[in-house]
């Protein structure tokens, strides 16, 4: 059976920059072990544009188009389209709970195509895991 799995940009940028934690964990490895597993299951990855928006932040046009390239080649990648009922209900969560509107853009994409969510940040598991379980890709076997 496919898994869908949507990856918070952390889990993006930790793959990319090849990141470790301030107490030295190596959530590049993390990410790395996650993609590989991914593309041998011929599990998908879904995305909106809102992980475009946050990775042309940090990262010229052509990196970002490098980091999904391999992705996209093998068929992984499946684009999600942001409704507007999706969008307001992310602005609200955003206002209510004093998170990021794409983290709460991404929780509800997760939760509405039926997709794991894998984040590190501490948010998604405090203040989102009434709408997703969310989970660390070392925590993915």
């Amino acid at each position: 059976m496919v898994v869908k799995y949507l990856l918070d940009t952390c889990i993006w940028r930790d793959f990319y920059e090849n990141r470790r934690s301030r107490s030295g964990k190596p959530l590049g490895a993390y990410a790395s072990d996650l993609f590989m597993k991914i593309l041998r299951r011929n599990d998908k990855i879904i995305f909106s544009e809102s992980l475009l928006w946050e990775l042309k932040k940090d990262y010229e046009e052509n990196d970002v188009k490098d980091v999904l390239n391999i992705l996209l080649i093998s068929n992984v990648l499946i684009k999600v389209e942001i409704t507007k009922s999706e969008y307001e209900e992310a602005k609200r969560l955003c206002y209510e709970r004093n998170v990021p509107f794409v983290d709460c853009l991404n929780a509800i994409h997760a939760r509405n195509h039926k997709a794991v969510l894998v984040s590190q940040d501490a948010h998604f598991f405090e203040k989102l895991n009434d709408i997703i379980n969310p989970v660390r890709p070392e925590e993915i076997t």
